[in-house]
């Protein structure tokens, strides 16, 4: 599936790219997750442990966009997204460990919008395809990363432009549970909120 989303992707790049109104350009921002989810429970009996979030940090993300419209437009995006968590692990009661794991998608935006002056007004599906991951969870006896290859959110938000500049805050929602790719022991776990962050970037057009 994932194969034949970046396919449509360039195909529709491929078009407008021949339309009267297209622009593309190179983006870059940070984002950071909003909440931090309660923590779970890992195992039911013998030596159950608690297992959450410790610090929301920021990550980094870079990549290009592709805009077909004038007033009313499309824009797809392909963004590479690098991200942490740091987790802590044990009793809440007692001293607890942190792991850290850093993770890789290739963020994959389609957005609609209309254009107010110099203000744009968008929002639309946002594809997530896996690329790596590196964890220091693999400590913990039974640990195991099940990522999924591709899940799926949404993205809304403002941008403002400045001749070839602009910069946009954006939210985004995501359909899957934090967490879903832990197991212990061959028994998957999540925790119970789905992620949602703040994305802020700036753009700049090399063809306007």
């Amino acid at each position: 599936m994932k194969n034949q989303f970046i396919a449509i992707l360039l195909l529709l790049g491929c078009h407008v790219a021949q339309a009267q109104f297209f622009s593309f350009g190179i983006k870059g921002g940070i984002n950071t997750q909003i909440d931090k989810p309660s923590d779970i429970v890992i195992g039911s009996g013998g030596n159950p442990f608690n297992l959450g979030v410790d610090n929301i940090d920021f990550g980094a993300q870079f990549g290009t966009f592709f805009r077909f419209g004038n007033k009313v437009f499309i824009q797809p995006e392909l963004v590479f997204n690098s991200n942490h968590t740091d987790y802590k692990v044990g009793d809440p009661n007692l001293v607890q460990t942190i792991y850290k794991e850093k993770y890789q998608y290739l963020d994959l935006p389609v957005m609609l919008g209309f254009k107010l002056g110099p203000v744009r007004i968008q929002g639309g599906p946002v594809g997530h395809i896996f690329l790596n991951s590196t964890s220091e969870l693999t400590d913990i006896n039974g640990y195991k990363a099940k990522f999924k290859q591709m899940n799926w959110g949404y993205q809304t938000g403002i941008g403002i432009g400045f001749g070839r500049f602009a910069i946009d805050a954006r939210y985004e929602g995501n359909f899957s549970k934090e967490g879903d790719h832990i197991t212990f022991f061959g028994d998957p776990y999540s925790f119970s909120t789905n992620p949602a962050r703040i994305i802020l970037g700036l753009s700049i057009a090399l063809k306007k």
